[in-house]
């Protein structure tokens, strides 16, 4: 009997129950798919078998489902009790009919049972088949070999999955078990009757307090953007984000009196139908769920953030391995300084000190070797305040060497001009406002100044990111003098093709610590091989990290609204048996309830919007050492994936609303 009266429960209940299983289903299939890429042989192979990086990843999406679980575990409670506020008059006509509290827990349990299996089997069917779409997302986002793809199950994350949601589900039926044992027959009867009251506000007093919020929240916008170098502590930092919360707080508490303010303002429109009910419970809305609008906004705009800087950084540093790694190999030997031994600075070249430890150099070919110097203490004290040099001094005959083997434009010099290289953005910014006030470079008593009125883009040094802060190029006579001292050597090349060991082996070779043990402590390997790797972990664990804690949160998000918005209508039902009674047609009442549901799903992302387009500007700032490139595709992407998941939460609450409502 408890499980027949459990199956047809859900069955008539099945409109309370679908953003629960919505929910349920979507956290369940996204829990699965993170903790299943760790063990997905298609990343092991962009990983190389690098098991530091992969048990990093494993021990980081760890940590990030313990948070996650928590996320879900406030869902489920949450709208576990929505359900059981809809049901209290069901269970008060079981108790008035003479079932004992037993019974009813009894059914409880069985419909949990029922429920926690249907959405268990759903999710982690639907999460094994999107595991397989992470696969494909994995090889396209890495541009690895789509060969490597195959059909996958991860039985340690179906074991994972089904532990946490076991534990899940056991917190949500002591906890319905624990409202029932508590509940009285009266109350239960009424429970539909008690409807939260909402205090209606000043309009005029909420006019004022959202320009005083816009005032504020305007100024923080300013201060991490166009005042973002003047931020040089954490807690001036801190300070703009504490803005930025209590300006969204005051914007949703101001918006109930502000709203009704401004509908008023157009008579003929406010009056038309039942604008005047639409408007109210919209206000109401809004007014009853000020907290939880901030909430979801804030998390709404953390998600814009994460996506959006996550694939952004992704794209960026796929693009840079093609243009900041043009070559195999480089070499830098830094020139050992005076040791109080006496000892002698070594300043031969990297090609000597190879042929000297009996390390082959045929494995290389298309070798380009060039000094870099530094102006001597001596000269720097002597130049003017006016002039000075712009980081180390190299020849311009050697940078234009490097730069053809860089696939980089070529330079040229009057004999009295010098040219400023750099690609990162900050010193960027800095060298050119120098370079603009007119500084000039002296070097053996000569001055030279700038041929540009800028930095030119362009570096010596492979790397995964723009991090050349700068040096200065000028004409080979410059240095033909002793104003100056060498300060490294480097070693451009790419692997020899036609040699015995073959191109992978050489590879292998010189990546391995014992080739960098031969070479000494002063001499230092960067292959384009190395760091792509770094660059793909690193991407792994920023991407894969970002992703899932979005999507967590937009799943929080949405559900928070869902439920906030079923509830309302759970509590207004009265409402519109009223508006049926006095002549208002069904069109005319849906037109109303969707409207109500847009703008009350709709302002909080609108914020989160303008948010995050202040937000993502200083997410750039913080990562723009990782590239320039991938911004905007991350911005679409980003939306696409918001849409259809607010969409499908959206959809899912209207027609349960309607459903509710009849």
């Amino acid at each position: 009997m408890i499980g027949k009266l459990a199956l047809r429960n859900i069955k008539k209940s099945m409109s309370d129950y679908a953003v629960y299983f919505v929910t349920m289903i979507i956290g369940i299939s996204v829990f699965y798919v993170f903790n299943a890429i760790s063990d997905q042989t298609v990343l092991v192979k962009i990983l190389k078998s690098d098991h530091s990086v992969i048990d990093l990843l494993k021990s980081s999406l760890s940590v990030a489902s313990v948070v996650v679980s928590i996320v879900l575990a406030f869902l489920v409670v949450y709208a576990s009790s929505f359900l059981m506020k809809r049901r209290k008059r069901e269970f008060g006509v079981y108790m008035l009919l003479g079932m004992g509290k037993k019974k009813i827990a009894g059914i409880l349990m069985a419909e949990t049972v029922i429920i926690g299996l249907i959405s268990l089997g759903v999710g982690l069917g639907l999460g094994i088949v999107l595991s397989q779409g992470m696969s494909i997302l994995v090889v396209k986002l890495f541009e690895a070999d789509m060969s490597q793809f195959a059909f996958e199950c991860s039985m340690n994350a179906v074991v994972k999955t089904v532990i946490y949601f076991l534990v899940m589900y056991a917190l949500v039926l002591a906890l319905d078990l624990f409202v029932v044992g508590k509940s009285r027959l009266i109350r239960l009867l009424n429970a539909e009757k008690r409807n939260e009251k909402s205090a209606v506000k000043n309009p005029w007093i909420c006019l004022i307090v959202f320009s005083v919020a816009v005032v504020v929240l305007s100024h923080a916008y300013w201060m991490v953007t166009a005042e973002a170098s003047s931020i040089t502590t954490e807690q001036q930092f801190l300070t703009q984000i504490a803005k930025g919360i209590v300006s969204t707080f005051l914007i949703f508490w101001s918006l109930s009196g502000f709203l009704i303010f401004v509908a008023k303002l157009r008579k003929k429109s406010y009056f038309k139908g039942i604008n005047v009910f639409t408007t109210k419970e919209i206000s109401s809305r809004v007014n009853t769920n000020v907290f939880a609008g901030s909430i979801i906004c804030l998390l709404l705009f953390i998600t814009i953030c994460i996506f959006s800087t996550c694939f952004s950084i992704n794209k960026s540093l796929n693009d840079n391995l093609k243009t900041l790694c043009p070559v195999d190999i480089n070499i830098v030997k830094a020139v050992d300084t005076e040791e109080e031994d006496d000892k002698r600075k070594d300043t031969s070249p990297i090609s000597s000190s190879l042929e000297e430890k009996g390390i082959d150099t045929t494995m290389f070919e298309g070798v380009v070797e060039i000094p870099m110097y530094q102006v001597k203490d001596a000269d720097v004290e002597q130049i003017e305040e006016n002039e000075f040099v712009f980081g180390n001094v190299m020849k311009l005959s050697d940078y234009n060497k490097a730069a053809a083997v860089n696939g980089l434009k070529q330079l040229a010099l009057k004999d009295d001009e010098f040219i400023v290289v750099a690609n990162y953005d900050y010193n960027v910014r800095l060298l050119n406002e120098e370079i603009a006030s007119g500084h000039n470079v002296t070097l053996g008593g000569k001055t030279y100044h700038s041929a540009r009125k800028e930095c030119v883009d362009g570096f010596v040094e492979i790397s995964g990111n723009y991090s050349n802060l700068g040096f200065t190029v000028v004409p080979d006579s410059a240095l033909q003098n002793e104003s100056v001292e060498l300060v490294r050597w480097y070693y451009i090349a790419n692997y020899n093709k036609e040699h015995a060991a073959g191109v992978d082996k050489i590879d292998q070779k010189v990546n391995s610590e014992k080739f960098q043990k031969k070479l000494g402590q002063f001499i230092f390997v960067e292959t384009r091989t190395d760091i792509a790797q770094n660059s793909v972990s690193l991407t792994v664990l920023v991407v894969f990290l970002g992703l899932y804690l979005g999507i967590v949160f937009l799943i929080a998000s949405s559900a928070l609204l869902s439920l906030k918005e079923l509830s309302q209508a759970a509590e207004n039902r009265e409402k519109y048996l009223i508006l049926r009674k006095i002549g208002v047609d069904e069109k005319m009442i849906h037109r109303s309830l969707f409207r109500q549901n847009a703008i009350f799903f709709g302002l909080p992302l609108l914020l989160a919007i303008v948010h995050s387009i202040f937000g993502i500007q200083v997410c750039v700032q913080i990562v723009e050492a990782f590239g320039r490139t991938g911004l905007l595709p991350a911005i679409i992407f980003t939306a696409v994936m918001l849409l259809v998941i607010y969409a499908i939460y959206f959809v899912v609450t209207y027609r349960c609303s309607r459903r509710i409502l009849q």
